[in-house]
């Protein structure tokens, strides 16, 4: 991104912060720029994070995208081909992560048309997305009775690197919450020296009627406390400086909501990170079932800082010291 390009999305975040919350557009552009070079702030950042409510002693704690990106190197610096491979592929992390993944999928264009074609019969609903990408692009829901034509389906879906999943059933408790999708759980966890350490949590919470839960496409995201599995306080979306405790659209008081299998919810993200030995911090993103955890994918490259920080505790310092500094 140029400097140009980066200066006019710095001042459109700040024009509305302007229009949400008063205050001088100026201000805010001159404050976000200074905070971009000193902690390594994005325009997401300083909005999603509050950066022009905290004190600079405040701003040294979060992780920033600049932050992110320079440990992410140091932590990842001798990450495996192969390891990488598992966890930036879908179709390969669902082989690589059997027994962690349980759903049934096929990769459409490792399979022959009689294998898929049998995959759309046993699911008369099934999930697609694309083999790689972020931000839940891609991610829709399919009805096998709405498909007209097969033939031209596989083929789309070979050709643009189609995984197809089985739709997970997902905890009662987490369906009150929002239905329409899965309300997943992500936890940041990093390898230090000694130990694997969890980083932070949040659970990602659909709105309306879409299939996808991410943060970048309308999702909430609510901070959780790593030892309760409790959610401990009101929820941010990317666009609003809005805070929500009650869940909009099913009017759930998210705030103390106990998230169910807390504990097999963490020790899968253990077992997730003793099976790439090489990887030193990821992101995962876990379903809950009615029988307990299942694993969603891993991000390895800059896995999302903003949403473990809404507890307002900046996690910079914890995974400073998985570095070693």
């Amino acid at each position: 991104m140029s400097r140009f390009t980066a200066a006019k999305k710095i001042f459109k975040m700040c024009r509305k912060l302007h229009t949400l919350r008063g205050g001088s557009t100026l201000k805010y552009f001159s404050d976000a720029v200074a905070c971009s070079k000193k902690h390594g702030a994005s325009p997401e950042n300083y909005f999603v994070l509050r950066f022009f409510e905290l004190s600079e002693k405040e701003r040294t704690t979060y992780l920033t995208s600049g932050r992110s990106k320079k440990l992410d190197r140091v932590l990842n610096l001798n990450a495996a081909e192969d390891e990488k491979q598992k966890i930036g592929h879908k179709s390969s992390f669902n082989k690589a992560f059997k027994g962690l993944v349980k759903r049934d999928f096929i990769f459409a264009p490792e399979c022959d048309f009689s294998q898929f074609s049998d995959f759309i019969n046993k699911h008369s609903e099934f999930i697609i997305k694309p083999d790689t990408g972020t931000m839940g692009r891609g991610v829709e829901k399919k009805l096998s009775s709405q498909i007209e034509d097969l033939n031209a389906f596989y083929s789309f879906c070979c050709e643009n690197n189609i995984l197809l999943e089985e739709v997970i059933t997902q905890h009662q408790e987490l369906n009150k919450i929002n239905p329409h999708c899965i309300n997943s759980i992500r936890i940041n966890a990093a390898r230090s020296s000694k130990e694997i350490r969890l980083i932070g949590a949040c659970i990602k919470c659909g709105t309306g009627k879409k299939v996808s839960d991410n943060f970048h496409a309308g999702g909430i995201a609510y901070p959780v406390d790593l030892n309760s599995g409790k959610i401990t306080g009101p929820g941010r979306n990317n666009t609003e400086l809005k805070e929500y405790e009650i869940h909009p659209g099913t009017d759930i008081n998210m705030v103390g909501f106990q998230i169910p299998y807390w504990e097999e919810i963490k020790k899968s993200v253990i077992a997730g990170m003793e099976l790439v030995p090489s990887l030193g911090y990821i992101g995962w993103d876990i379903a809950v079932t009615p029988c307990g955890p299942e694993i969603i994918e891993g991000n390895y490259s800059w896995p999302g800082g903003n949403i473990i920080q809404f507890d307002r505790v900046g996690k910079y310092p914890l995974l400073l010291s998985c570095c070693g500094e």
